[in-house]
């Protein structure tokens, strides 16, 4: 059977704010708690945290803070923590949490999360699924003030995921990789804001209760990749009993920063073996072909 893939781009427009001033000569001690700053995602594309829940109608999703995140944030000697109670906003303050700060520091670079450092730029190997959501979306701000304005890292690889057959068929992990391009490990950020990754490492979406996916609808497993064109792009799915089908792109797929690329795969039980089997995946609307490899 012949496999392809569809793909979109969608933007993100980030509506709201929480707190959005501050007082920017607060007479504070470098390590005074009391020190904050406004971090604001991305306008008009995907940042952050979380998606909201639907897209608009002009096919734009909303991406907010959640309560308890955190930023690290390097002053030009050392690095510090700083976390959130706002939640559901484009906007939101950090207070302190943890290490020191100069509040005169002539500059600020600051991460989500805040285990990218500017010691340890580095994409992780695995993500953990959230149900039609993202976890941890990286992103960078630099700033002379404790404003951060933060510019998304990457973008996301959307494996829109439907069976083919009437029956059980549940996702444990989803591999891509490609022959000449990173998905993860350290990189550096390129004139644009986006990151470059050193190595050919893959990246891999972990499913820690295998998800089913259905007949009638699509179910959709989002994955944070850099911006690239991957040709080919390797995708490995397993299954729950251990099983995997293996594809490959019989085209480019490119993902830019701040956008979605979106996947659409028609799958059945019967795809899946213990050794990989060599039975061709159909991909429902089709730009680029995909064979089994």
């Amino acid at each position: 059977m012949k496999t392809t893939l569809f793909f979109r781009t969608f933007a993100i427009v980030l509506l709201a704010s929480c707190e959005t001033e501050i007082n920017h000569m607060i007479p504070l001690d470098e390590k005074d708690p009391g020190f904050a700053f406004s971090a604001i995602t991305e306008t008009g594309g995907i940042t952050k945290t979380h998606l909201s829940d639907n897209a608009s109608g002009t096919g734009y999703y909303s991406l907010y803070w959640t309560r308890g995140d955190d930023i690290s944030v390097y002053d030009g000697t050392s690095t510090s923590v700083f976390t959130t109670d706002c939640d559901g906003e484009s906007t939101g303050m950090f207070t302190w949490k943890e290490g020191t700060i100069d509040k005169n520091a002539s500059v600020y670079m600051a991460f989500y999360p805040s285990s990218i450092t500017i010691s340890d730029m580095t994409l992780p190997e695995t993500q953990d699924y959230v149900a039609g959501n993202v976890a941890d979306f990286p992103m960078y701000a630099g700033s002379r003030t404790t404003e951060l304005r933060f510019k998304n890292l990457c973008g996301i690889i959307r494996l829109s995921l439907r069976n083919k057959e009437i029956g059980s068929l549940r996702i444990s992990r989803i591999d891509l990789s490609a022959p000449h391009q990173g998905m993860s490990g350290r990189f550096s950020i390129g004139d644009e804001g986006a990151a470059i990754v050193t190595g050919t490492k893959g990246v891999s979406l972990n499913c820690e209760t295998p998800v089913p996916i259905y007949t009638s609808t699509e179910t959709d497993f989002n994955i944070v990749v850099p911006q690239d064109d991957y040709d080919p792009l390797y995708v490995t799915i397993t299954d729950a009993e251990g099983k995997k089908v293996d594809l490959e792109s019989e085209g480019k797929v490119r993902v830019t920063r701040s956008g979605i690329t979106r996947i659409s795969l028609l799958l059945s039980s019967s795809s899946f073996s213990f050794d990989s089997s060599l039975e061709r995946i159909p991909i429902t609307d089709t730009d680029v072909d995909f064979t089994d490899r």
